[in-house]
C-alpha cells in the first residue's frame, strides 16, 4: 500500500509554497487511512490520478472532452485498490481512455528519488451526481507527465469522453485552470532535466537509507544547497546539518530551514560531541575539516563511517588514526576533486583582488607568494599567472616545486617573506607561525585558503600583536616591530564573493553520495577503522560518466 503521507510530504519538499493550498489534504492525512483516501465514496475528498501527454514534435498536448463535466480535461480517474501506485493508476486510465500504452512514452519524473511523486497536485470540486448517488466532494488529483515523440493515434472511450484534441501549446496555456500547470511543465523541460539536484538524485536510491541517519558539517552557501537538499530527501528528518561557523549565508540558512533541514552551528570545542550531534542510531557522518576527530575516537557509538571532504581534515584524522574507532573515507584526494580545487584556488585570488580593490590596490603590481603548491595552491598560481603575475612558491615537497617551476613560478628556497606584498597560504597545516609573522613586510597582506586556525599557528600572537578589525575585510595585526593585514578576517577570500564552482563541485558531492550508498548497502564490507578508504577507479569513472551525460 502506498504511503500517501510520505508522497505529499515529498511533493511539498519540491513545492513548499503550496503547503497552504494542500491544507485540506494534510488534515485528512492525519485522520484517515491510505485505503480510505482512495475510496471514491469518501465525500470529504479522495485522491485521483491523471496523465498529461505532450508531443515533442508538434508541441501539442492531449486533452479529452469529458461527457459529464462538459469540459476538456487530461486523461485520468479514480485510483483502484488493484493499482500498485497512483502513477500506475494514471497509466491505466490513460490506456483505458485513449488506448495509449505508456510503455511507448517517456515518463518525465519530477523527483528522481521517488518516481511516484507527481509534478503537480490539483484540488478541484466535483459537483453532486444524483444518478450515481454521489454527493459533492473534492478530488485531489495526482498529476504525472509523459512525452511522446509525435501525435499518436487515440482510441477514445466514448463512455467517458465525447471527443479528443491535440491542443496547441499556446492554447493550452490559456485554458482555464491550466496556466500554472503549463508553467510547471515548461520548468521541467527547461531546468529539471539538467538540474544539479536531479544529477545528485541519480547517484543514490532513497530506499537504501530508510534505517540510517546523517550528521553533516557543511558550508551554508549557495553551492551547498543541492547536496543538502538531496540529503534531506534521502534521510528525511534524520538529517542534521552543522554549519561551519565562518561560512554561513543567512539567505541560504533560511532557504534550508524552509526546506525542513535541521540546522546547528559546528564548533571546535568539547561541546561539539555525540550529544550535540544527536548521534543515536546507524549514523553516517559527513565532515569538512576534521570536526568529528574527537567523536571518531570514542568507542561504541552507532557510527557506520565518516566521510571527509578536505585535505586538511584528512590530515587531522591521520594524526590520530590508531585511535579512530570507525571507518574513514576521503574524497579529498579523489581525482574528481581536482577540478573543484582548481576553481577554488582561482576564486580565492578573485576574492582577494576584489577586497584589495576596496582600498584602491591592484594585485597585478604586487610581489606575490604562495605557500603550498597542492591542488588549491596550483589553482591560485594559475589564476595569478593569468593576471600577469609570476608568483613565488614556498613548497616543502621538492617534486611539487619542480612542477611549479615547469608551470612558470619562481621557487623561494628560503622562507623569506620580507619583500612579499601579499602571501597566499594554501597548506592547511599551520604554514605561518610567530617567527613568520614577525618577518612579514610592513603593510603586507595575508590570505588563507582554509580556516585560519588550520593555516596559522596562533601561539604567542595574541600576546605580541594588537589585533583590530578595520572593517569586514581587513584585520590589522600591529606590534612594535611590524604590522600586516589578514584579509576577510582569516576566512578564505572566495567566501567574500559568490564563489563560482559551477557544476564541477557536484563531482565531489556525487562521490560523497556514492560512498554513502556503498556503506548503506554493505556496511560489513567496509575496510578497518585504522585506514583511509577511497572510491575505486571504477566508481570514479561511473560518476564522471554520469556527470558528462547530464551536463555535457
Amino acid at each position: 500500500m502506498i504511503n500517501y503521507q510520505e508522497l505529499i510530504e515529498g511533493y511539498l519538499l519540491n513545492h513548499p509554497i503550496e503547503v497552504d493550498d494542500l491544507a485540506q489534504i494534510l488534515s485528512q492525512l492525519k485522520v484517515e487511512s491510505n485505503e480510505k483516501l482512495i475510496d471514491r465514496r469518501n465525500f470529504v475528498g479522495h485522491f485521483t490520478a491523471s496523465a498529461f501527454v505532450l508531443s515533442r514534435k508538434s508541441k501539442k498536448i492531449l486533452m479529452l472532452h469529458h461527457r459529464i463535466l462538459r469540459k476538456y480535461l487530461q486523461p485520468g480517474g479514480h485510483i483502484e485498490k488493484t493499482d500498485t501506485s497512483p502513477l500506475q493508476a494514471a497509466q491505466r486510465e490513460l490506456l483505458e481512455e485513449t488506448g495509449i500504452d505508456s510503455n511507448y512514452l517517456f515518463y518525465q519524473c519530477d523527483e528522481p528519488l521517488n518516481e511516484l511523486i507527481p509534478f503537480n497536485i490539483s484540488i478541484h470540486k466535483i459537483p453532486e451526481n444524483v444518478s450515481k448517488n454521489e454527493k459533492s466532494h473534492y478530488h485531489y488529483d495526482l498529476q504525472y507527465l509523459f512525452f511522446s515523440e509525435d501525435d499518436i493515434p487515440v482510441t477514445l472511450d466514448e463512455v467517458e469522453s465525447s471527443s479528443f484534441e491535440w491542443v496547441e501549446w499556446e492554447s493550452f496555456k490559456d485554458m482555464q485552470g491550466y496556466k500554472n500547470i503549463a508553467k510547471k511543465i515548461e520548468n521541467l523541460q527547461t531546468f529539471k532535466l539538467h538540474s544539479q539536484e536531479t544529477f545528485l538524485a541519480n547517484v543514490v536510491s532513497k530506499s537504501t537509507f530508510e534505517d540510517l541517519s546523517c550528521v553533516a558539517v557543511q558550508h551554508i552557501i549557495p553551492s551547498s544547497i543541492p547536496l543538502i537538499k538531496t540529503l534531506r530527501k534521502i534521510f528525511g528528518e534524520r538529517l542534521i546539518v552543522c554549519a561551519k561557523p565562518n561560512s554561513i549565508n543567512l539567505d541560504v540558512w533560511r532557504e534550508l530551514e524552509g526546506f525542513g533541514v535541521k540546522l546547528k552551528v559546528a564548533s571546535r570545542d568539547e561541546t561539539f560531541n555525540e550529544i550535540f550531534c544527536e548521534i543515536s542510531y546507524n549514523t553516517i557522518l559527513i565532515d569538512i575539516g576534521g570536526y568529528f576527530v574527537n567523536i571518531s575516537q570514542k568507542s561504541n557509538l552507532p557510527i557506520l563511517c565518516i566521510v571527509e571532504d578536505t585535505e586538511n581534515g584528512i590530515k587531522k584524522y591521520e594524526e590520530v588514526l590508531n585511535n579512530v574507532k570507525y571507518p574513514i573515507f576521503s574524497v579529498a584526494r579523489n581525482p574528481l576533486k581536482r577540478n573543484e580545487d582548481y576553481l577554488v584556488g582561482a576564486d580565492i585570488v578573485f576574492g582577494a583582488d576584489y577586497i584589495l580593490h576596496q582600498k584602491n590596490l591592484l594585485i597585478q603590481y604586487m610581489n606575490v607568494a604562495c605557500i603550498g603548491y597542492g591542488n588549491i595552491g596550483s589553482g591560485i598560481c594559475s589564476r595569478l599567472r593569468e593576471l600577469g603575475i609570476k608568483p613565488k612558491i614556498i613548497e616543502k615537497n621538492y617534486i611539487k616545486s619542480i612542477t611549479a617551476v615547469k608551470d612558470g613560478c619562481e621557487i623561494l628556497i628560503d622562507k623569506n617573506l620580507s619583500n612579499i606584498d601579499i602571501v597566499f597560504c594554501a597548506t592547511g597545516s599551520k604554514c605561518l607561525d610567530i617567527l613568520d609573522f614577525r618577518s612579514l613586510k610592513d603593510g603586507s597582506f595575508v590570505v588563507t585558503a582554509t580556516s585560519s586556525d588550520d593555516e596559522f599557528d596562533l601561539n604567542y600572537i595574541n600576546g605580541e600583536y594588537d589585533i583590530s578589525n578595520k572593517d569586514n575585510y581587513f584585520t590589522e595585526y600591529r606590534s612594535e616591530e611590524n604590522y600586516f593585514y589578514v584579509l576577510n578576517q582569516g576566512i578564505p577570500t572566495n567566501f567574500a564573493v559568490n564563489s563560482a564552482l559551477g557544476n564541477y563541485i557536484l563531482l565531489v558531492h556525487a562521490a560523497i553520495l556514492f560512498i554513502l550508498q556503498k556503506v548503506a548497502k554493505s556496511p560489513n564490507k567496509i575496510s578497518s577503522s585504522n585506514s583511509i578508504n577511497s572510491l575505486s577507479e571504477i566508481d570514479n569513472q561511473e560518476i564522471a560518466k554520469l556527470w558528462l551525460k547530464h551536463f555535457n
